[in-house]
């Protein structure tokens, strides 16, 4: 069969693409090249049927070809306006601000447009540090934020942030109730929990001791690249309540998590908390570049025009994509979906897991997933983790593989509307393949 388009791609991007880019992390040698999708697969130009539990790295949240998103595409393409930039008001941009906002909770009625994740980041810093008149940001280790320098500077993977910097003087990391940290490692959620907010209280005390509070505290409710992992009830109560008794604004990143991938609209629903900032990007518009930040009336509502602008924030085709998006969410109720059916699944077949001495953890919230896998000693094993990513390739899955705090989590990453039995079958098969893995002593 002919596989030119398939071999001129991959000839093109190893000889063009810069270095830094990605696209051969799946596979180094003969990787998969997609020239359609349905639903929850993509296909190779051969015709090669590909179960996709990658999502574009969390973003196709209704799978691929979703005739509600083609239709407000083409709709949108008909008014012939593909850009209008940001001095003029738009169409689409304003009904997806009708559209989203009674999806947050009061007070946060006041949308700011942006083009991915990472510059939500930036913007939320930014009207923080404005609104409070002070620099410095709290941010949590095992984050992960996005790649512009401010972005990263409040990043705690050490493999993201690199030789770049300059920026983090004014950050202060402070410890995450992940189980498996060094100090204190603790089976118990709760008391892992208190550990971490006793540490926020302390480095808030002195911080206002020395006159140096921060603008802003930034945290996942639930960190998704860092390898799906939910602190107990309470931590993100814990935090809200410390931070407003400082006059310091509470930032929740749910690029990753926000629109319903953890079974409620927002990760930070779980512990019933209002942030003053919320970053949502990724599955949004569940395909194309668009991000926002949420805030009340006094944070976005107050900051003068111009304070921060890029040329393509709010475009009317990735709004209208958006639009649809949160349309055939609350038709269909994939959130509930997400939730129960998917999260059923998870736990039916990678509940099992925990038992095998390769693994580390399982953990799953909704329509996500991370196996985390252990060497003989106990210690992370990143060689087991890419075996298993490379494993699930072979068996034409593609997952999310070098996840967690060390690079040793395989995660899954569901459309939130898959078909419960379609997971079924492809959990069974990764179930399998972790069996199949080297037995840790």
């Amino acid at each position: 069969m002919d596989r030119s388009l398939t071999r001129r791609t991959i000839e093109l991007t190893r000889r063009h693409e810069s270095s830094a880019g990605t696209g051969f992390l799946l596979s180094d040698d003969d990787p998969p090249v997609f020239v359609r999708g349905e639903g929850p697969f993509l296909f190779t130009e051969d015709g090669e049927r590909y179960l996709d539990l990658l999502a574009g790295s969390a973003v196709t949240h209704l799978g691929h070809g979703l005739p509600a998103h083609r239709a407000a595409i083409e709709r949108a393409l008909a008014s012939g306006i593909i850009h209008i930039g940001t001095r003029l008001l738009s169409v689409e941009r304003a009904l997806l601000l009708g559209d989203l906002v009674p999806l947050l909770p009061a007070p946060l009625t006041r949308i700011h447009f942006a083009n991915a994740g990472t510059e939500a980041v930036e913007i939320a810093i930014k009207a923080a540090q404005y609104h409070t008149g002070r620099l410095g940001i709290f941010a949590y280790e095992g984050s992960y934020h996005g790649r512009t320098l401010g972005a990263l500077a409040i990043s705690a993977r050490e493999q993201a942030r690199g030789r770049f910097g300059g920026l983090e003087a004014a950050v202060t990391f402070l410890p995450y109730p992940y189980r498996f940290r060094t100090e204190p490692s603790a089976d118990d959620p709760a008391a892992l929990a208190d550990f971490c907010l006793n540490r926020l209280a302390d480095e808030l005390a002195r911080a206002k001791a020395a006159g140096a509070l921060p603008a802003g505290i930034i945290l996942e409710p639930i960190q998704g690249g860092g390898g799906i992992i939910q602190p107990a009830a309470g931590f993100l109560r814990g935090v809200a309540a410390l931070a407003a008794a400082h006059g310091v604004l509470l930032i929740a990143d749910e690029v990753w998590s926000g629109i319903g991938r953890t079974g409620r609209w927002f990760a930070f629903d779980h512990d019933g908390v209002v942030p003053d900032l919320v970053c949502i990007a990724k599955g949004l518009s569940a395909g194309l570049p668009l991000a926002v930040v949420a805030g009340s009336e006094a944070i976005l509502g107050r900051w003068p025009p111009g304070m921060h602008s890029s040329t393509f924030q709010g475009n009317p085709l990735a709004c209208a994509m958006a639009r649809a998006t949160l349309a055939e969410i609350q038709a269909h109720d994939w959130v509930g979906h997400a939730a129960g059916p998917i999260a059923t699944c998870f736990a039916r077949q990678l509940g099992p897991l925990q038992a095998l001495p390769q693994v580390r953890d399982v953990r799953w919230v909704g329509a996500e997933a991370a196996i985390e896998l252990a060497d003989p000693s106990g210690q992370p094993d990143l060689a087991a983790c890419r075996a298993l990513r490379l494993a699930c390739l072979a068996q034409q899955i593609l997952v999310y593989g070098g996840g967690g705090w060390h690079g040793n989590s395989l995660i899954l990453l569901p459309p939130i509307n898959i078909d419960p039995a379609v997971l079924e079958r492809g959990l069974a098969t990764i179930a399998a393949l972790v069996r199949a893995l080297p037995a840790a002593a």
